[in-house]
């Protein structure tokens, strides 16, 4: 547990280019390295040919993954000789794709021709009122011409030529739109309604006169067609299982895993060194999932590279992990950047709490937390902020928007308006005066200490007496003191030109000290969504009043489920956004990058019965 984030450790791995696949299998499952190499290879892992035949793979993957069952599992130790396990599965995955186009050309015929039926019959079942002879208008033609349309949900009007007929009927598989013209004109209309997205639907020349006769019909011919489709994707999944599509399938898809990452590894033609980053603290943590899987490891833990830039690390208790979030919103912390998240862990719960105060709600907020928490991690958020809610509702002396039930342990809002919001810019003083020391120790971390006593501390003591004055006025003078210090520290720093150091140091003490006289007054809202939370609560609780009876209890539920969901979620970003720019704006910079562990090979696609793409 601390204030500043751990670099990841280098390390160097040896290995023998026949354990290389199981050894990135056991540290991709382990989860605690990340790959990166300073050397170039000596010798490339994979001839040139199987990228070629991984390409090739790619292409075939992409067009018949939803014709192929998923990939079998196949772990990294039993692959065997990569490059002829891709050249021989490529060469049977090209022979099964010339046996299976016919079939799935055939399947994808018999689905189209489906899809057409099932509009048609969206059309015709329960038909409530007549509609022509289908029959005779698919026979239509050479001059004139009878087309039918699915049009797109929410289509209002539609415009056609002056001699066409049509017809608009609406049923609960859509609307439809049945045309009758001259050829030449409907098929001026076939572009202009395919591009509004409307579903042209054939009518056969074969059906039965009457609308219901002709339902009956489409669902048998549906009936034979779903018939003969499962027949065909059972002809498919046979021809599958001859030519061994899933295991073939899974053992590319693990080479190409081992090809993506086996560039960042170096080697002999005997031996690898894989090289990294990892987490873990020593080297039997690191070898422990190799030597399960009855793997050598022979490690290293060497000074990192010249020029490298490890991940950064943040070391929090689990409790406090959940505030992440927060600093994770500008990028992670560099090396010599202070980590807040335990910090966040306080101040954000404050804040949330002095804004949000109710001990009932507060407790559903509590509630909320520990039931979501497992769906979403960002949901843990709700326990801390739900008992600070709590808190404060206690010092509020509010329970679901009642005030009459406890007594406040500190005060009513509404009575004492200017002690809330002094409050409020109290804490927002103690917040930012947090940020300017963590920024202070920043500059020790650096090694820069000298220059931020020299200066940077004279903006500190100015700021901080300048709030004392309000207190104690000959406080004023030590905030005159703060402002000379900072000004002759520029100076002392730049000696070379004293005049215009003096002028910079003064313009820039001028911008930082708004600055935070601004980021101060801003947490005055803090004060203002107290009492705009205490007002809505005493709304609420009249009205019940009004209401009485049973109608009491309904208006005092719906208003404290409005206050929960609306103002709840106001408060959640208001938090958020002085937390993000007044406080962390005083020393984060986002400059460390974070920990990218190696991943396992990606879940099998699975199979589907969609259309070839």
């Amino acid at each position: 547990m601390t204030l500043r984030p751990v670099p990841a450790r280098w390390f160097e791995l040896l290995t023998t280019r026949d354990e290389l696949a199981a050894v990135l299998g056991a540290l991709a499952h382990a989860g605690g390295v990340e790959l990166e190499s300073f050397t170039r290879p000596s010798e490339a892992f994979f001839a040139a040919d199987v990228d070629e035949a991984l390409a090739v793979y790619s292409e075939l993957a992409k067009r018949y993954h939803a014709y192929w069952p998923p990939a079998a599992s196949t772990t990294p130790d039993h692959i065997g000789a990569p490059e002829k396990l891709v050249t021989e599965g490529l060469g049977e995955l090209q022979r099964w794709r010339v046996a299976a186009d016919p079939l799935i050309g055939e399947i994808e015929r018999l689905r189209r021709r489906m899809r057409e039926l099932e509009l048609l019959h969206g059309l015709l079942a329960d038909c409530p009122d007549p509609l022509p002879d289908l029959a005779q208008l698919g026979r239509c033609g050479p001059d004139l011409a009878a087309r039918l349309y699915l049009l797109p949900e929410g289509t209002t009007v539609i415009t056609l030529p002056e001699l066409t007929m049509h017809k608009r009927m609406r049923r609960p598989a859509g609307d439809y739109l049945l045309v009758l013209g001259g050829a030449h004109d409907i098929a001026a209309q076939d572009e202009r309604l395919s591009a509004m997205k409307a579903s042209a639907v054939p009518i056969p020349d074969d059906l039965p006169p009457t609308a219901a006769e002709a339902a009956t019909e489409i669902e048998a011919r549906l009936d034979r067609l779903r018939a003969e489709t499962d027949k065909a994707e059972a002809r498919l999944r046979t021809l599958s299982e001859t030519h061994k599509v899933a295991r073939i399938s899974g053992q590319i898809e693990l080479i190409a895993w081992l090809a993506s990452h086996t560039g960042k590894v170096s080697g002999t033609p005997r031996l690898a060194a894989v090289t990294g980053w990892t987490t873990t603290p020593d080297r039997a943590a690191l070898c422990e999932p190799l030597a399960r899987a009855g793997l050598r490891c022979l490690v290293n833990f060497p000074e990192a590279p010249a020029g490298s830039n490890p991940p950064m690390m943040l070391r929090n208790p689990r409790w406090a992990r959940v505030f992440e979030t927060f600093t994770n919103l500008l990028g992670s912390p560099g090396r010599h950047e202070a980590d807040p998240s335990l910090i966040m862990a306080v101040f954000a719960p404050t804040l949330f709490g002095f804004m949000f105060g109710d001990v009932g709600q507060g407790a559903a907020l509590l509630a909320a937390g520990l039931i979501l928490r497992s769906r979403a991690p960002i949901f843990g958020l709700l326990v801390p902020g739900g008992v600070m809610a709590m808190v404060f509702g206690i010092l509020y002396g509010a329970v679901f928007t009642r005030e009459d039930l406890i007594e406040p342990l500190w005060l009513h809002p509404l009575k004492e308006p200017i002690t809330v919001i002094g409050a409020a810019l109290g804490l927002g003083f103690v917040i930012l005066v947090t940020g300017l020391v963590l920024h202070a120790a920043q500059a020790h971390w650096r090694g820069a200490h000298g220059s931020w006593w020299s200066r940077d501390a004279g903006l500190l003591a100015a700021y901080v007496a300048l709030i004392a004055a309000v207190f104690w006025p000959p406080a004023f003078w030590l905030s005159l003191a703060g402002v000379f210090w900072f000004i002759i520290g520029e100076v002392a720093l730049d000696r070379a030109s004293p005049v215009a150091a003096a002028i910079r140091g003064i313009a820039h003490l001028t911008e930082a000290g708004l600055q935070l006289l601004v980021n101060t007054v801003s947490f005055a809202r803090v004060g203002a969504f107290a009492l705009a939370h205490a007002g809505l609560s005493v709304a609420v609780a009249e009205i019940a009043e009004a209401a009485g009876g049973t109608g009491y209890w309904i208006v005092l539920t719906l208003g404290n489920g409005l206050i929960l969901l609306l103002e709840g979620l106001i408060v959640g970003i208001q938090t958020t956004r002085l937390l993000l720019f007044e406080f962390f704006i005083r020393f984060l910079e986002g400059t460390g990058r974070g920990f990218n562990p190696l991943r396992p090979p990606a879940p099998a696609m699975p199979s589907s019965k969609g259309e070839q793409s």
